[in-house]
């Protein structure tokens, strides 16, 4: 049958994932690229290939985990049912041949089936153990309850229970599992396992939140497909800027469903419950018949004992597997293969629905003309896939580009290639801004700038930020980035500072919630004299994250320029001594501590910070400042050297130091 030949290959799949994820955790990828490094000196496997958590699903453990549940309820199935009634085929065969060791040759090819799924099975289980992924045991343990309450209730089995073993097994292993780890000591002895990268995700209770809230401002329709991430920074809650992960953009829930009511409305969500609940209730219903005709309280009619059986062998399985990536979708976000496993398990499970039906051929004999409407409708179709594969193929290309650019920032040409190639992806504008903006800076560092480098410079990160803004209009960083050079240029353009608070404004209301937005449109302000403003922002990005040190350092300028030097003072003690591992906070005490004369409570702020990062070249330069006027040469004299070795060309540290030899 055609549904246990797709099932054979996804399986046969499943088999190849779990083999390269074992490779890449135990460091066969490493080692084999040690040996062909050595067959050939230019010969090496790719570098993603030599990660530990390197698998064909995704680019995390947790992928690989919640796919891999899918697949195990998926085999307890096949295991479960394949024995209970005998194929159709066998059947067939038996009545057919009476040869008995033909029929010993068909038995043994069984068992050895069986025994491969029965390894594929624990493999499975025993890579689930080592990434201990909640939402895999939550699937596991959720689908297998579904299904033996069902089991039991239908009476599938009727007296031959004991298949249900290995059902009752698994669900105790996860239902274990879920709460606690207890081979967690173990893995972490064992080198290759110990302390595995883990994937970064949205909360659930955050994921939830920001789905309803989007659902409540676009109750119809929603933000769109794939626009989660408009939906995450307009609505992320307060607490979510008190965690560590705050300066993160999630373009993602941490849920498949989460997502799905956000960005896909009312009508969109209702759709897509409504496929799955119809889906579901049919399944039950030729489940029930299934189970009534096989355990004998109803007659079946001549073919609807094969037809039953077939169900109960090929569907049954698939409507677990259907049901675990259901309830993958309610714990974690839906990547490529998830997506790929629900329509599969969902086509596979109506056509276990059908009755098989007699063999039908169509001729166009009796209408030529309805043979050429099909060609032609071939060749549209024909041409229509290879334009889509040649549209594919730009946007690979422009993506090996912009890779090879993201492993050396200094090879522009290579970003440039990318955005060429593939002009409406607004990333690469956006990333293409943010590098000249950087060469911009490199230029105008130098001693002897090159008037016409600047000018090109100025005029590429505004024409690539503001082809950003327009491609994608209601995207946070497209204008948060058009705005960053516009502040970066203010000096060198007219404008710029007005167009700047513009952009960081309209970013705003994009993400009202982000204290760096905040500060950074506080900043214009204060360059625009416009102090109150300033203030009321620097204050606010305070008020999200207490912690902010932008912030709270434009704040005491503020109080420092408007002659509260004690009040700037004090503001950053207070601060010093909730943060102490803040460099920039030890800095810019130090600082007022200098500009006060207090050269001993200066020394040691930024010792401080030398101590927190020890190349901080303003921390080096203001001590060699103060050992100057302390009279102490050599000490000056060293920290100046310092300062020159990581800012080399810095005429005024050269000046100091031949004055300090003389």
């Amino acid at each position: 049958m055609a549904i246990g030949g797709l099932l054979k290959t996804f399986l046969w799949a499943a088999f190849l994932v779990v083999l390269i994820s074992y490779f890449s955790l135990f460091g066969v990828w490493r080692f084999f690229n040690g040996k062909l490094s050595l067959i050939h000196k230019g010969w090496e496997l790719p570098s993603l290939m030599l990660n530990r958590t390197f698998n064909p699903i995704g680019g995390s453990l947790e992928q690989l985990s919640v796919f891999l549940a899918v697949v195990v309820v998926l085999l307890i199935g096949i295991l479960t049912f394949k024995p209970v009634i005998k194929s159709v085929r066998q059947l067939q065969f038996e009545k057919r041949e009476g040869d008995k060791e033909d029929k010993r040759n068909k038995r043994n090819k069984r068992k050895r089936g069986n025994l491969g799924l029965y390894v594929l099975l624990f493999t499975s289980l025993f890579l689930l153990l080592i990434i201990d992924f909640w939402a895999s045991w939550l699937v596991i343990f959720g689908a297998l309850l579904i299904f033996l309450t069902l089991a039991f209730w239908k009476r599938i089995f009727k007296e031959d229970v004991n298949r249900l073993s290995l059902a009752i097994l698994f669900l105790i292993i996860s239902g274990l599992f879920l709460f606690t780890n207890p081979l967690q000591h173990f893995f972490q002895l064992t080198p290759n396992l110990a302390n595995l990268p883990k994937e970064v995700l949205l909360s659930q209770q955050i994921s939830w939140k920001v789905g309803w809230e989007g659902l409540k401002e676009n109750p119809i329709f929603g933000s769109g497909i794939a626009n989660f991430n408009y939906l995450f920074n307009r609505f992320k809650p307060e607490s979510f800027l008190k965690t560590n992960l705050w300066q993160i953009r999630f373009d993602r829930a941490g849920n498949h469903i989460a997502e799905v009511l956000g960005t896909r409305g009312i009508l969109g969500s209702l759709s897509y419950f409504f496929l799955i609940g119809m889906f579901l209730i049919i399944s039950f219903i030729i489940l029930g018949a299934a189970g009534r005709a096989l355990i004998g309280t109803r007659k079946s009619q001549e073919g609807e004992e094969n037809y039953h059986s077939l169900f109960i062998i090929y569907g049954l399985p698939v409507l677990m597997a259907f049901v675990a990536v259901l309830i993958a979708q309610f714990c974690y976000y839906q990547n490529t293969s998830l997506a790929f496993s629900f329509w599969m398990f969902l086509g596979l499970g109506v056509i276990s629905w059908q009755k098989p039906v007699k063999e039908k051929i169509f001729t166009f004999k009796d209408f030529p003309e309805m043979g050429l409407v099909f060609s032609v409708l071939f060749w549209i179709i024909l041409f229509g896939f290879l334009f889509s594969y040649f549209n594919l193929a730009k946007l690979y290309i422009s993506d090996i580009h912009y890779k090879n650019y993201l492993a050396d920032t200094t090879r522009i040409k290579e970003l440039e290639k990318a955005t060429k190639i593939a002009p409406q992806r607004a990333t690469y504008h956006i990333a293409l801004a943010q590098a000249y903006l950087r060469k911009l800076s490199e230029e105008t560092a130098k001693s002897q700038p090159n008037n016409q480098v600047v000018t090109n410079m100025v005029a590429r990160a505004v024409q690539e930020g503001k082809k950003a803004v327009e491609l994608s209009p209601y995207r946070v960083q497209a204008k948060e980035t058009l705005g960053m050079v516009y502040r970066d240029i203010q000096g060198l353009a007219q404008g710029a500072l007005d167009w700047g608070i513009r952009m960081f404004s309209e970013a705003l209301t994009l993400e009202p919630k982000n204290p760096v937005l905040l500060t950074e449109l506080g900043k214009l302000q204060l360059a625009n004299n416009k102090l109150e403003q300033a203030r009321n922002y620097f204050n606010q990005a305070l008020a999200l994250r207490a912690d902010y040190i932008d912030a709270a350092c434009q704040l005491s300028l503020i109080d420092e320029r408007e002659g509260k030097t004690d009040q700037a003072i004090k503001r950053l003690e207070d601060f010093v001594a909730k943060n102490p591992f803040s460099v920039e906070a030890h800095f810019q005490l130090g600082r007022l501590y200098y500009n006060q004369k207090e050269y001993e409570k200066a020394i040691d702020q930024f010792q401080s910070s030398l101590l927190l990062f020890p190349n901080h070249s303003n921390s080096l330069y203001s001590l060699g400042l103060i050992y100057e006027k302390q009279g102490k040469k050599e000490e000056a004299l060293r920290m100046f050297e310092r300062v020159l070795e990581l800012n080399p060309g810095n005429k005024d540290v050269k000046r100091r130091i031949e004055e300090l030899k003389k």
